[in-house]
């Protein structure tokens, strides 16, 4: 295929594209991975998109509240269906998939996040928060875009080997877009983008030299590159694979591949994936359990999957989603477009838990929503900063300001799994303790750990741990609540199984 083919056939297709840019005009070219990932230390970003306006009052529940209840009387999940994960708030009865990953310390729940003078309109919300602008200004690159522009300073001169980012779906977003164009390469999979140009060649013909002879000769060079990215992203994404089942859905599609062709070894440090349908104006009840179900498993085979591989420590996922909804139920059954909403964000290193106030469903603005508390521009700094690594006036840069962090990623996870020497299990501490009490461990080489507790008549009580781990010193955090029973005070013994290695220690909980 001559190279004006390919071009014709690039504006023809729709799906795995990738945009760039010729003297400020959008071209579409199918991209290729880079050498390494180092600019960010390895550490990946996985951005998941709520579609449509998630509400985050049947998300996040506050069962307590008896405003909730009687805002929405036929929407209400009932407390006797919510999942606990505080002793106000629980998760929609759908997400039995994630609350083990709360109770692990692996969910950071933001809540109450969005921005100044909400625009309810999907359009330009999304914009909002894909830009990082305000609300009375527009931007035509995106967040991302602009990080990316920052880690790559030579781009487009120096074209990476490896795509800066992988978007799922037919097209880039303009999270991605750059005063160069696009920064990342968009497919639903890595074997029907590699089919499609499997049989292209490049157009070697010799240029003028004039302005528009290089233009062109630039052309040819992304030309090039970009046949070559869809054999490669194809050899990744066969040479990674999934030790979890992940369920049969497009978002759990996106991620499976996601986690192959991270466990494949492509050292891609953004990744952009999608979950539509969110818009939920009529008839609620019967379409958001689903939404969130999808979502919950995806998430939850996602992160057990990176875990077994031994690659959860460098990878965190985050939601986003352009509002959250109206706090009182309309007349369809369903919820209108609201304003601020909880955000998650999970992995390996975030330091887990509930970050906000308490919501106050008797303060609410204008328009029957809940007001912000966190600007989404703080939640994108701290990942920048504290995940990403990037200095304070990068971040700034590419904010176009300065927004405070949050302490919802620790920074000492990969710093602190230095491998011992041998195998090792703490005592824990305090001990006695009511009602948690903190155990620590080593493992000096990779494998699978088992942590569980029993009680004095030998009887398992249950399983704290049971996962892959790399060599590195280790804790848990233990609740007496955190097993989902009641447990009697009194002594029990917590055995460390790894590598052949058992030991075991006893704690005595006092009530």
């Amino acid at each position: 295929m001559k190279l004006r083919d390919f071009l014709k056939q690039m504006a023809i297709i729709g799906g795995g594209s990738a945009a760039f840019s010729l003297s400020g005009m959008p071209l579409r070219a199918f991209s290729k991975p880079f050498l390494n990932i180092n600019t960010f230390n390895g550490k990946i970003l996985v951005v998941l998109q709520l579609k449509g306006g998630n509400d985050g009052l049947n998300t996040v529940i506050p069962f307590e509240d008896d405003l909730y209840y009687l805002n929405r009387p036929t929407l209400a999940i009932p407390k006797s269906n919510v999942l606990p994960i505080t002793n106000t708030l629980g998760f929609h009865p759908s997400m039995t998939a994630m609350k083990p990953l709360f109770d692990e310390g692996k969910i950071s729940i933001i809540q109450n996040v969005g921005y100044k003078n909400q625009d309810r309109s999907h359009f330009r919300s999304t914009d909002v928060w894909l830009t990082a602008s305000d609300v009375d200004k527009y931007y035509f690159d995106g967040w991302l875009g602009r990080t990316l522009e920052t880690a790559y300073p030579d781009y487009p001169g120096t074209i990476p080997l490896q795509p800066m980012a992988v978007e799922m779906g037919s097209n880039q977003s303009l999270l991605l877009e750059s005063q160069h164009g696009g920064m990342g390469v968009s497919f639903d999979d890595p074997w029907t983008f590699s089919e499609l140009l499997k049989d292209s060649t490049i157009d070697n013909e010799p240029v003028p030299d004039t302005l528009a002879g290089n233009e062109l000769k630039f052309l040819k060079q992304v030309a090039s590159q970009s046949i070559q990215y869809a054999s490669v992203v194809k050899e990744h994404a066969n040479a990674g694979w999934h030790e979890f089942d992940y369920p049969d859905t497009w978002i759990g599609w996106q991620l499976r591949i996601i986690a192959n062709l991270i466990s494949g070894k492509m050292e891609t440090p953004v990744y952009v994936a999608s979950h539509w349908g969110f818009d939920t104006h009529a008839q609620q009840a019967d379409d958001h359990g689903n939404l969130l179900k999808e979502f919950s498993e995806a998430v939850a085979a996602f992160q057990n999957d990176i875990e077994q591989q031994g690659y959860a420590d460098k990878v965190v996922v985050m939601t986003i989603s352009e509002f959250g909804r109206r706090v009182a139920q309309n007349g369809g059954f369903g919820t209108d477009h609201g304003a601020a909403a909880p955000l998650f964000v999970i992995g390996n290193s975030v330091e887990g838990g509930v970050y906000g106030n308490q919501l106050n469903l008797a303060n609410l603005d204008p328009y029957g929503d809940l007001p912000h508390q966190y600007d989404f521009r703080q939640i994108y700094s701290t990942i920048m900063q504290k995940h990403l690594g990037m200095g304070n006036t990068a971040t700034t840069n590419v904010l176009k300001g300065d927004f405070a962090t949050l302490p919802f990623i620790d920074t000492t996870v990969g710093v602190k799994n230095n491998a011992p020497n041998s195998y090792s299990l703490g005592q824990n501490y305090p001990n006695p303790f009511n009602p948690s009490t903190k155990i620590t461990y080593s493992v000096s080489k990779a494998g699978n750990v088992t942590l569980i507790i029993f009680d004095m008549l030998g009887r398992k009580v249950g399983t704290l741990i049971n996962k892959f781990h790399k060599p590195g010193s280790y804790y848990i955090d233990f609740s007496a609540k955190s097993l989902g029973k009641k447990l009697a005070s009194g002594t029990y013994i917590y055995q460390l199984r790894a590598g052949g290695f058992v030991k075991s220690r006893k704690m005595v909980l006092l009530k």
